[in-house]
Order: C-alpha cells, then sequence, then structure tokens
C-alpha cells in the first residue's frame, strides 16, 4: 500500500464521484500481493493523447505484469476529464502528473467554480505526485512528481495556475518544491522521478531526448527546475535515483526527421527515459470480404479493424539499480493477449 507525502493544498482534493476510502488510498486491488522484493518492474505509458481503452490497457498490463504503471504526465486529452477518470480506475498501483495538455484551456485557478483541472486532480487523488511523493513500502521504492503542466523549456507555463494552487513564482521556487519532496524519502527506498518534460542538460541536437524538433537549429527545451533540483539531490540525498522518467517530446520528430533518443545517461548510473511513444496505439485489421457483382467473386474491402497494439515501456530494476528497459507493443484482440514486438533500449 503507498503512502502519500501531499506537495499540494488538500483543498484541491475531493471523490470525483469515488468513496472516500477509493480517493484516498491505493487499494489492496492495486498493489502486489507479495512479500517485499529486490526486484521491481514499472510500465510506463507515454503521453496518452485520447489513446487510453481501460479494458484493453488493462489486459495489456496484466500481460506485462508490472509492479507500478507510470503516466509521464498525462496529455490524457485536453483537459479529457472522464479519460482521466478512467485511468484513476486502474487497479494497479500507479503515480500520475499531468502535462501541458491537460491544462490546455484553463489559465487560472478559479476560486468561484470547480474547473477541469480541479475535477481532473480529484479523479486522482495522492496518485498525482506533482511536487509530492508517493512511497511503495513493500518494494523500497518512492516515486517523486516534477513541475506539473509542464510544456518545456525556460518559461513557468501556466504561470497563474502553478502560483495559485502550488505557490510557485520561478523556476527557482519549483526547483526547491521538487527538491523538498525528495528529501523526505525513506533512506532504504530507491527513488524514480517523474515529470511531464525532462531536465535541461541532456543535450541540443533535434533528436536529444529533450531537444527542440520543431526548429531549425534545435535546441535544449528541458525543465531547468527538474535539472536544478535533480544536481542539489545528487550533494545530499542518502538515497539510489536510478531513473528519471518523462514525456511530452515525442519519439517521432516533427516534419519528418526521423526519431527522437529515447534515452540518456547521467552520473551515478542515473538514466533518464522519454517515454512518449506517441501514438501509442495501432489498430489490428482483418480484410472483409464481399461479393463483387461485375466479377461475380469475392473481393476484399478496405479493412475493419478487430483489436489494437498498444505501447509500453518496461523498466526492470534490481537491488535499486536498472538491468533492462524496452519498448513494447502488446496486442489486445478480445480475449488473447500478446507481445507483438519489443525494441530494447537499455
Amino acid at each position: 500500500m503507498a503512502a502519500c507525502s501531499w506537495g499540494y493544498p488538500p483543498r484541491l482534493f475531493g471523490t470525483c464521484g469515488l468513496s472516500p476510502s477509493r480517493a484516498s488510498r491505493t487499494d489492496a486491488a492495486r498493489a502486489p500481493m507479495a512479500s517485499p522484493s529486490s526486484s521491481v518492474r514499472i510500465a510506463v505509458v507515454g503521453d496518452v493523447h485520447d489513446q487510453w481503452n481501460l479494458e484493453e490497457d488493462t489486459k495489456a498490463l496484466q500481460f506485462l505484469k508490472p509492479d507500478v504503471v507510470l503516466f509521464t504526465g498525462g496529455d490524457f486529452g485536453n483537459e479529457n476529464v472522464e479519460l482521466v477518470q478512467s485511468v484513476a480506475n486502474l487497479d494497479f498501483a500507479k503515480a500520475v502528473i499531468l502535462g501541458n495538455h491537460d491544462s490546455w484551456k484553463t489559465q487560472q485557478f478559479s476560486g468561484k467554480r470547480k474547473d477541469n483541472i480541479q475535477m481532473q486532480l480529484e479523479c486522482l487523488g495522492q496518485e498525482h505526485v506533482a511536487y509530492g511523493r508517493l512511497d511503495f513500502p513493500h518494494l523500497k521504492l518512492t516515486v517523486v512528481g516534477g513541475r506539473p503542466f509542464s510544456c518545456g523549456g525556460e518559461q513557468l507555463f501556466r504561470k497563474r495556475l502553478i502560483s495559485a494552487r502550488y505557490g510557485v513564482e520561478n523556476m527557482e521556487q519549483s526547483a526547491r518544491r521538487i527538491y523538498k519532496a525528495a528529501i523526505g524519502a525513506p533512506e532504504d527506498h530507491f527513488v524514480i522521478f517523474l515529470a511531464h518534460n525532462g531536465p535541461t542538460g541532456l543535450g541540443a541536437n533535434i533528436d536529444d531526448i529533450c531537444g527542440r524538433d520543431w526548429i531549425v537549429g534545435g535546441g535544449d527545451h528541458g525543465d531547468p527546475d527538474l535539472a536544478m533540483a535533480l544536481s542539489q539531490l545528487r550533494g545530499t540525498a542518502k538515497f539510489q535515483i536510478p531513473l528519471v522518467v518523462f514525456g511530452h517530446m515525442h519519439k517521432q520528430l516533427a516534419h519528418g526527421n526521423g526519431l527522437r533518443k529515447m534515452i540518456a545517461f547521467g552520473p551515478d548510473n542515473m538514466i533518464y527515459l522519454n517515454g512518449a511513444i506517441v501514438p501509442r496505439v495501432r489498430w489490428l485489421m482483418q480484410p472483409q470480404t464481399i461479393e463483387n457483382p461485375v466479377q461475380e467473386e469475392a473481393v476484399t474491402s478496405p479493412r475493419d479493424p478487430t483489436g489494437s497494439v498498444r505501447a509500453f515501456t518496461v523498466v526492470d530494476i534490481t537491488e535499486g539499480k536498472v538491468t533492462r528497459i524496452a519498448e513494447r507493443w502488446v496486442s489486445v484482440d478480445g480475449d488473447r493477449t500478446q507481445l507483438e514486438g519489443e525494441h530494447i533500449l537499455f
């Protein structure tokens, strides 16, 4: 069962149609029923962009058998509250951080009415880890959240919203909030950072893990506050940080320029992983046979979808160290679930 360190005012949370017990805890159905283990499997769901189906994604995850599922900044849809509620209903231990598309229209806090930001946060409850942490004691794992709603670059995205909800006015304050959330993690845990966008300092080419791919010449589009927090923790933290997980910067580069590097390496065996495989769903197609009245023989019509193939990035960690990372595509066709493809990143 997960224990949460709150990184935001309690007033932001409600039940979103759930019972108080469901909204305030990670119940037994979501936590693996196993004794503490030195091996942990993480399934990363990259930027969703409306490509989520609770039934089919549940089947795919049951096939992958993760201990924890990490959603790299949602970008679930343009403030798609219904989809976020569906993600909240996923019966796996999980952690989520909302992305820039999850604050697509709402630019500042409204004290007079419940806006879409409020409703998304209420749906997710403690599992939204922005400026906070979620401890999984049975796994000796802590997930620490970065700044929510990030769009990358040197400026705070949705500054009025971030200021009103989290009391953050600039990058330095944001870095301190991230650092403070992390420094309270149990010393015998290893810590994974979950952010919507990655940190600065990982390259400025268009195909680098956080490189600008939509303008000539590229540029580093990482988050300075996350980089500052991680740098400070390297000198003070007593726990291991083997992995920093994020999304936002899509694997498919703009203007047909190829694919992005989805993994990078830092000091102290730290690995940076971009999970934004977009689009994350492909369709299984089956030919449909019809009669051709002219030729008087059967011909094949345009194919109809019969199932889907869904992308995840799977990370295996042993004794606090990453041992394997693979992009996996899992097909779900009715009751049949199988691995369709795998690309080993590490």
